[in-house]
């Protein structure tokens, strides 16, 4: 075949739209190919050279990449042979040939972090404060009722998520906040049904049960929502979050049966708001607002509103269980930071504006994640305990 005809067998592949005897044809093409060149020779070697594909694959085609359905990560053991459909789009799309990347791969073994001094990834974990100040470690309880207030039922399904159920309409001016920690996640299901998952780091207060004027819910760190349509309402009740940063920046987010994520994190430069479904409302604490369309960013800073076309499989990787560095090398680390419990230390000697373009399982111990971002060749990471030591 020629290289045409592979790039639209590959292309067709990604879409499901091959039939049985064209990936029959695209199959006997790679397996030529992998015939051709060598094997992986070690673990590592695999690694570094997985590593490499894909940072060449999302920094360079990341237009391409954005038309195409998610592929997932490459599976071991590393000596079998390759995914045809992956292997095949890694081989064309890359530009680059399987035995070209493993002859001219140079990365110094100085790079590779030994598994010894190994961080695991963070876990579903928070902790749950009642309206009277008693606390709950939702990692420890069991699966089933952990509590009760004033006519609502609070359970933990058995994905971990923890629920919460209305037994009665009687008032209620409780509020409970849920609250991750450094290296942990955790998803609620509100009184109305609106579902929200907190990132590492993050805390949500919310009342026990919602007022006919509204639900209004209280956020720090980072939340993806997916708010519920109130059934049975005659009017329109609002969803409203307010996005705490600091102390002198936050902003409301007003929305009505939407799926959007905000960042607020205190050590980042901006407060971002990104809409996947439905309109949202953010307004600023000078009465400045802007109305979201699907797919658009709102970026606070300063008082100020810039809106633009978002990132929006970057917005909400941390949710599916991903990490995906379409950003600067400091962006990326304070990800990491979180996730895995860890300072970040940069000597002199580290990049100030290195660019990456990656894809990682958050499911992954910290050493796997910091050896695929150092295959750039321009960082190298020193991991001593709970310190990453950054330099060139």
């Amino acid at each position: 075949m020629n290289k045409q005809t592979i790039s639209r067998f590959i292309r067709d592949y990604l879409h499901n739209k091959l039939n049985e005897k064209q990936k029959a044809q695209l199959e006997t093409w790679y397996l030529l190919k992998a015939e051709e060149n060598k094997s992986v020779d070690s673990p590592i070697e695999y690694e570094k050279l997985e590593a490499k594909i894909w940072n060449k694959i999302l920094s360079d085609v990341s237009q391409t990449e954005a038309e195409l359905p998610k592929v997932q990560k490459l599976n071991r053991p590393y000596k079998r042979i390759i995914s045809i459909g992956i292997a095949a789009s890694i081989l064309l799309i890359a530009g680059i040939g399987y035995l070209t990347l493993k002859n001219n791969d140079t990365t110094p073994d100085r790079f590779v972090i030994a598994k010894k001094y190994d961080l695991p990834a963070g876990t579903d974990k928070a902790i749950l404060t009642l309206s009277d100040g008693k606390v709950i470690d939702l990692n420890k309880d069991a699966v089933g009722k952990i509590a009760t207030e004033a006519g609502i039922e609070i359970t933990k399904a058995a994905d971990g998520t923890l629920v919460y159920k209305t037994l009665n309409t009687g008032k209620s001016d409780g509020f409970n906040t849920i609250t991750t920690p450094i290296g942990g996640q955790y998803a609620v299901i509100l009184p109305d049904g609106s579902k929200v998952w907190l990132n590492a780091g993050s805390s949500l207060k919310y009342p026990t049960a919602f007022a006919a004027s509204g639900r209004n819910v209280t956020l720090t760190g980072e939340g993806y929502f997916e708010v519920a349509h109130m059934e049975g309402t005659k009017r329109r009740m609002p969803f409203t979050v307010t996005v705490l940063k600091n102390q002198t920046q936050s902003e409301k987010v007003e929305v009505l049966g939407t799926h959007f994520n905000i960042n607020a994190y205190a050590d980042e430069p901006f407060i971002n708001t990104t809409l996947l479904m439905g309109s949202v409302k953010v307004a600023l604490s000078n009465n400045k607002t802007t109305l979201l369309k699907p797919g658009q960013l709102a970026r606070l800073s300063n008082e100020n509103i810039q809106v633009q076309q978002a990132d929006t499989e970057m917005a909400v990787a941390w949710k599916n269980g991903e990490f995906v560095f379409r950003e600067d090398l400091r962006s990326a680390m304070r990800k990491v930071a979180r996730w895995y419990d860890v300072e970040i230390v940069y000597d002199e000697t580290a990049p100030e504006n290195l660019m990456l373009g990656g894809w990682m399982s958050r499911g992954t111990n910290i050493s796997e994640v910091l050896n695929h971002i150092q295959l750039t060749g321009k960082v190298h990471f020193k991991l001593e305990g709970r310190r990453v030591i950054v330099s060139k």
